[in-house]
């Protein structure tokens, strides 16, 4: 019998934590931003770019530098050493994060904070195992989150790598709430000229994107993660509803994502091939990234801020 009550309890003070009110960018969260992508692999400069403007919205919402922990392999940062333009983006980086991790020694060296909740958001490469750590070749798997996960602080984890839907299955009982950019496909990126030129953005992340970074303007980000942030940097025009919760941010980043990409690539066409008799062959690229929200209800308590 005692048993039997303390499992309601135990039932009720799980239903009273996801009800409580929490905020993305609340002052009391920590931030982890992580690619597992190596120096000279593919898209390394690329994928902390992508870092970079989530790091950027951090700033905007004046998160402090304390609250933020950047892991990637730190080889790339040295390398920025070569050139003036890429040491004022390494200096940047540095003074905006209180703490960086090389990403081999991640999962062994963070500890997670036993009073905050945390946000976790991953640019690089992934597959079904979970997020590549292309250095040494191993993966950041779902059992990570669960083990870290705290019944009384939430987890939020933001995926934009290749199938994040790796992610999918997390034990939404443990107060984890995960927002992919894709389920078991790939994630594509898109040169960044035909992101920021598409919408009006805020002016100063305009600027921000196309010269504050130091990257060739036309190189590809994740316009999963670049949809997320200038829906959260400017909610009021891209989510109409008063309620400016994860549920609506999810659904204008998704949207965006789907948008930017068909205005990009080109859509499935049947073309005759005359090498074979009445046969047709598919010409251009098939879209079939497709985002996902796990956890609803803890998603729905999520705003953006205070």
């Amino acid at each position: 019998m005692f048993k039997f009550f303390s499992y309601l309890y135990k039932d009720y003070k799980r239903k009273a934590i996801l009800e409580e009110p929490k905020y993305i960018f609340d002052k009391n969260t920590q931030f982890i931003l992580f690619s597992g992508t190596s120096l000279c692999e593919d898209g390394d400069i690329r994928h902390l770019n992508d870092l970079c403007f989530v790091l950027y919205i951090l700033k905007y919402y004046n998160i402090d530098s304390n609250n933020i922990v950047l892991s990637i392999d730190i080889d790339i940062l040295e390398e920025f050493d070569r050139t003036h333009y890429y040491k004022a983006i390494k200096n940047w980086i540095k003074n905006s994060v209180g703490n960086i991790i090389d990403v081999q020694n991640f999962e062994n060296e963070y500890e997670r904070p036993s009073d905050k909740n945390i946000v976790f958001v991953a640019s690089g490469h992934g597959d079904i195992n979970g997020l590549s750590i292309s250095k040494n070749n191993t993966f950041i798997t779902s059992d990570f989150f669960e083990k870290i996960a705290l019944e009384k602080k939430s987890t939020l984890i933001i995926m934009s790598q290749c199938f994040a839907g790796a992610f999918h299955h997390l034990d939404t009982r443990k107060n984890i709430c995960v927002m992919g950019a894709s389920e078991y496909q790939k994630s594509l990126s898109i040169p960044i000229k035909k992101l920021v030129c598409h919408y009006k953005i805020n002016e100063d992340l305009r600027k921000f994107l196309l010269h504050g970074l130091a990257f060739n303007p036309g190189i590809s980000i994740n316009p999963f993660l670049f949809a997320f942030v200038i829906t959260t940097i400017e909610p009021n025009i891209f989510i109409k509803s008063d309620k400016k919760h994860l549920i609506n941010i999810y659904k204008s980043t998704a949207a965006l994502t789907l948008e930017y990409m068909e205005n990009t690539y080109h859509i499935l066409t049947l073309k005759e091939d005359r090498n074979l008799e009445n046969e047709y062959v598919f010409d251009g690229i098939r879209i079939t990234q497709q985002p996902y929200l796990l956890n609803k209800i803890l998603a729905a308590r999520y705003s953006i801020n205070k």
